[in-house]
């Protein structure tokens, strides 16, 4: 059986009810997803954390739009007996319908929850991400906007990324903070020379914004995220609104230009790491470390 057999008999499955499920599967790998799990670990769960993540996934995210460009596959759509729909989920890129090799959807979610998996180390959790990870690949032949093998390929490319991700954290978490500046301003430069299209571009950005907020935040403000959940919930929403605001406002105010783009995302990623958890700690949300008690030596009385 070849990928449009194969393809030919997943969307024959089509119907209203399994419709409603690969639906929500598809929300589970769209960008609009990635922007609230990726805020949320950051500003209510750990900094550290989520700052790890965010580069992990922005990276597989700039590689598989990288590779999507330079082999340009045609989605297997107006294929006779494929049934494609959620089509507005694929029209994302600036090539489609030329963007199908890997599936961004099988990549993305492989590297959102594999990485979130390491991190929580349980392994119920492991099998759930597995168990997700399959189903939202598998929506996306269901949905008839991928050959098998893009999705193949995309999980293949999170798991690589992971693998090289989790080594790369570990040394560059030894490095001086001078040296850590140097490559927050520097390497997403150098990511936006070689991919110079208008995904690497804004990649790029919201990379070099996010790496300096997040060393401007260590440096300055050092928010402690709260234990109380209305705090949180509060925090929360205040960041995603800035986040939306900025992003889609900028783009009313600034031309129409890949330049622009960059400066766009760059002021994305410093709201998200930088300016946003200022806003927290301004509003008493959270506090600062600068502001909490160290504990007491136990071994000082009186």
């Amino acid at each position: 059986m070849n990928q449009t057999d194969i393809l030919v008999t997943m969307t024959e499955l089509q119907n209203p009810f399994l419709n409603f499920f690969a639906l929500i599967l598809t929300f589970l790998g769209n960008e609009e997803f990635y922007m609230i799990i990726l805020p949320l670990v950051y500003w209510c769960i750990s900094k550290t954390a989520g700052f790890r993540l965010f580069y992990v996934f922005l990276m597989s995210i700039y590689i598989n739009a990288f590779f999507k460009i330079q082999f340009a596959v045609k989605r297997p759509i107006d294929i006779d007996g494929v049934n494609s729909i959620f089509l507005k989920s694929a029209e994302v890129g600036s090539h489609y319908p030329y963007d199908s090799f890997p599936s961004g959807h099988a990549q993305g979610s492989a590297t959102l929850f594999g990485y979130l998996a390491y991190m929580i180390k349980k392994r119920s959790f492991w099998i759930f991400a597995i168990i997700i990870v399959f189903l939202i690949s598998l929506s996306r032949l269901y949905s008839g906007l991928h050959w098998p093998t893009d999705v193949v390929v995309g999980i293949s490319l999170a798991v690589v990324v992971l693998i090289i991700g989790i080594a790369i954290e570990k040394r560059v978490s030894k490095l001086s903070t001078n040296i850590k500046w140097i490559l927050a301003i520097v390497f997403p430069i150098f990511l936006m020379i070689i991919f110079p299209e208008e995904e690497g571009i804004k990649y790029a950005g919201f990379l070099l914004g996010a790496g300096v907020g997040y060393l401007l935040e260590a440096q300055t403000n050092q928010m402690v995220i709260a234990k109380e959940l209305w705090k949180k919930a509060t925090a929360f929403i205040i960041g995603i609104v800035g986040l939306v605001a900025i992003q889609s406002g900028l783009k009313v105010v600034f031309p129409d230009a890949i330049l622009f783009d960059f400066i766009r995302y760059a002021f994305v990623g410093l709201w998200g790491l930088y300016v946003a958890p200022l806003v927290f700690v301004l509003l008493k949300l959270y506090q600062s470390e600068r502001s909490v008690p160290a504990p007491k030596d136990p071994t000082i009385s009186g």
